[in-house]
């Protein structure tokens, strides 16, 4: 069988496609992010452009150094479908995802495992999904970063209940410690700035307070990933906390139209 590799999609627009580039931007930000004594079960991380929302991933991604150095961790990566309308849950089926840091393998194992235990569950292999996708392509680069030992699941999840979305991080995930999860979202889009951050509170308060309620007034547009961490994360008596929160208007944009980011951390 030939390999299937996942190539950029998005190098060179939402990230440098210079690996130099790349690496030092990468490290500009997870400098300027501080480290806390907690180690990541799941995290929350934005999708932006990295001049956008890369310093709020980085607040994410700095935790991972607080893992096992010499142990291989599966990063089960989940993110909101932004071109293909579907319902269901699409898994990156290749062999590796590539970006301008090299190859990442995908640890279709796993994939394998889930989908042959979930066969009543709207599941698809097509990868189509994921050919132009940015919101999980973004991650894999800050995963380079501070994970030495690591392959990813990659999840793409179309128009599903979050039940769904919770059903895979319940499989995957469950009480292992080997693997992460990353609920990748923005917040709400094009907002004048005040209004924002009024609106975006409410998606605060819900991973604060680990309730649902507060996502009804929440806009974001990986919505059914936080509803689904969220809720497994209340299930399994996890800790969670907001890390970062900043909008494009006080990162690299003007603040008549801006898009929120968030990242958060859960725990044990």
């Amino acid at each position: 069988m030939p390999t299937v590799v996942r190539e950029p999609a998005v190098s060179n627009a939402f990230y440098p496609g210079n690996p130099y580039e790349l690496e030092s931007m990468i490290n500009f930000f997870l400098e300027k992010a501080p480290l806390y004594n907690v180690k990541p079960e799941a995290v929350i991380s934005p999708h932006a452009g990295y001049i956008y929302s890369g310093l709020t991933a980085a607040f994410s991604y700095k935790q991972f150094l607080n893992l096992d150095k010499n142990k291989h961790y599966k990063v089960l990566l989940i993110g909101p479908s932004h071109f293909v309308p579907f319902n269901g849950i699409s898994f990156g089926y290749y062999d590796y995802w590539e970006t301008p840091l090299g190859k990442v393998p995908v640890n279709k194992e796993e994939i394998e495992k889930f989908v042959i235990k979930n066969q009543n569950l709207p599941i698809t292999l097509n990868t189509l999904p994921h050919t132009r996708e940015h919101s999980l392509e973004v991650q894999v680069p800050f995963l380079q970063k501070v994970l030495d030992d690591f392959s990813i699941i990659p999840v793409v999840y179309g128009q599903i209940p979050f039940k769904i979305v919770e059903k895979v991080i319940e499989d995957i995930k469950g009480n292992k410690d080997d693997v992460v999860v990353v609920i990748s979202t923005d917040l709400s889009h094009y907002y004048p700035y005040d209004t924002a951050r009024y609106i975006d509170a409410n998606c605060i308060k819900a991973v604060e307070e680990l309730n649902l309620e507060y996502l009804k007034n929440c806009e974001a547009c990986g919505k059914i990933g936080m509803e689904a961490i969220i809720d497994y994360a209340k299930k399994v008596g996890w800790n969670s906390s907001i890390l970062d929160y900043r909008t494009s208007g006080d990162t690299a944009g003007d603040k008549d139209s801006v898009v929120g980011y968030l990242s958060a951390i859960f725990y044990k």
